[in-house]
């Protein structure tokens, strides 16, 4: 807890955010990019496309022992779409803390104050700092009608917060078969996917251009403490029940500026969360999903 964190200023909780016993965690140094991470950015990369998973063999993924030829990095795909792989691990933790956090994070605290932004919350907020404001369900109860999120990318650097929808899918609907199903269920496994648009910051939240694919597997390793493998295919989505190459993602999200962006910033959040998910869950998931 005492190592330098990646930021140095942080935005300023309100006051009343500032009261809440989960401000704790706000404060906590947030994670820097190991050497080693860095060099696979930066030397590693791009990678081979042959080695990614396409959009059509995503659930290639989702086996409960084993690692993909390509687990970290990222490419552009031979149809001039965006391809991210990250592997992170989290120990001490378990999937079930990480499928209890991905639902109650989306319920802000009883005493969550509204911001100028009015997307505050700071449950999102301790996840990562530098850049998360807001997330929450957008009927108020569950994820069926979507996701709300308000974040930036950037770690901080003054870049612009973007509105998106992490729209649910049911992988059964897309060839999970019962059988394997509960072959993960068997093997501990937490999957979690969804397809992201983003949207206009005003109150209408009109659809913008652009589409993210994204799944993500956790899972016990075999030296007995989480792992989570994740992917994400930018300018890829759903449409109409099917999985579809989206021409409407804007040229610059399949760049390698907005590439080395995006999986750096997963890389520290998913990091940044195995350090106090632990404690978090201890302290939390026996209370009411509100409480402070």
């Amino acid at each position: 807890m005492s190592r330098k964190g990646i930021i140095e200023v942080r935005p300023e909780l309100d006051p009343r955010e500032r009261e809440l016993p989960l401000a704790k965690y706000y404060d906590l140094p947030l994670y820097e990019l190991a050497p080693r991470e860095r060099e696979l950015i930066e030397r590693g990369c791009p990678a081979d496309p042959a080695k990614a998973i396409l959009p059509e063999n995503w659930l290639d993924l989702l086996q409960p022992e084993g690692y993909q030829e390509l687990e970290y990095g990222y490419c552009h795909m031979p149809d001039g779409t965006g391809y991210i792989a990250v592997y992170t691990t989290y120990p001490r933790c378990t999937p079930k803390m990480l499928a209890w956090y991905f639902r109650w994070l989306n319920i802000p605290p009883k005493s969550q104050p509204v911001g100028p932004m009015g997307y505050d919350n700071i449950k999102y907020k301790i996840w990562n700092p530098a850049d998360h404001v807001g997330h929450g369900f957008i009927n108020g109860k569950d994820k069926q009608d979507g996701i709300w999120t308000v974040e930036s990318l950037d770690l901080g650097a003054g870049e612009a917060k973007t509105y998106t929808i992490r729209h649910a899918i049911n992988l059964r609907e897309f060839g999970l078969t019962e059988e394997k199903e509960q072959e993960l269920k068997a093997a501990g496994c937490f999957v979690d996917c969804a397809y992201e648009t983003f949207h206009t910051m005003d109150a209408e939240h009109k659809q913008l251009g652009g589409m993210h694919l994204c799944l993500t597997l956790s899972r016990q390793s075999p030296l007995g403490y989480m792992e989570k493998c994740s992917r994400e295919w930018i300018g890829y989505g759903v449409r109409d029940g099917k999985i579809v190459k989206d021409d409407t993602t804007p040229d610059y999200m399949f760049s390698d500026a907005y590439l080395k962006k995006v999986i750096t910033h997963s890389t520290v959040e998913a990091q940044q969360l195995g350090v106090f998910l632990a404690d978090l869950y201890e302290e939390y998931h026996e209370l009411p999903d509100d409480a402070d």
